[in-house]
């Protein structure tokens, strides 16, 4: 059995690949790891997690999430993929269903409000994500595993981060083709392009689930971008 698997937040758990992405990857099967919320720290944690218990897929898609969003190990229950790691954001966003250790999820939200009070620039964020890309990729390509990443729905520009110092990884990830550009392409603004123009100028350019009709063009540009560049 070839396993496709997706992971990622609710971009990857709420799709619904075709059978032709899925055959393309030569894969005959699909595992989504994708849960809602969550973090690109959980991405990399529960795929990890994953192969170790199950061994190599075939194919790994990420759809890259949003950057501000990080996690704890501190629900009492626990789960197979996740252990106790609770996925965190803004706090209007937290679930009220974890059961948490040693604390409460008021308490919770309360210090999430104060991180992002003293969180500067994006530079943080970025700076966090870019390191974790590379890292997974690097776990990937050691074990000889197919994959592609994109961002979903961050919309980076280099504009944002120029004059910081600690950003030379990026050349890292720009030289890495299974990690398409992610100063020029963003999966969330490609499916809105495709959009009729009465739809597009009453859509989210990032932050939006698009509609079965959009995702289908975006696997067309990922099959096209895969045989381009021979992934």
């Amino acid at each position: 059995m070839k396993r496709l698997l997706i992971n990622g937040c609710s971009f990857a758990e709420y799709w619904k690949i075709s059978q032709e992405l899925i055959a393309h990857v030569n894969c005959d099967s699909l595992v989504n790891l994708g849960k809602a919320g969550t973090s690109f720290q959980r991405t990399c944690r529960s795929t990890v997690e994953w192969i170790a218990q199950n061994g190599p897929p075939e194919f790994v898609m990420i759809p890259i999430t949003f950057a501000h969003r990080w996690e704890l190990a501190i629900n009492k229950d626990e789960d197979d993929i996740d252990g106790s790691w609770v996925p965190l954001q803004n706090s209007n966003f937290i679930s009220d269903s974890y059961s948490i250790q040693e604390s409460s999820i008021e308490e919770i939200k309360k210090l999430c409000d104060q991180y992002y009070k003293v969180i500067p620039t994006v530079k943080t964020y970025w700076d966090k994500i870019f390191t974790e890309i590379i890292t997974l990729a690097g776990f990937l390509d050691q074990n000889h595993i197919r994959y592609l990443m994109w961002d979903m729905c961050n919309g980076f520009k280099m504009e944002h981060i120029r004059g910081y110092k600690g950003f030379q990884k990026i050349k890292i990830i720009n030289q890495n083709k299974k990690v398409i550009d992610l100063w020029n392409f963003c999966g969330n603004s490609f499916m809105r392009d495709t959009m009729p123009e009465h739809q597009r100028a009453q859509t989210p350019e990032f932050a939006h689930h698009h509609r079965p009709a959009q995702l289908i063009h975006l696997e067309k540009k990922l099959m096209n971008y895969i045989n381009e560049q021979q992934i």
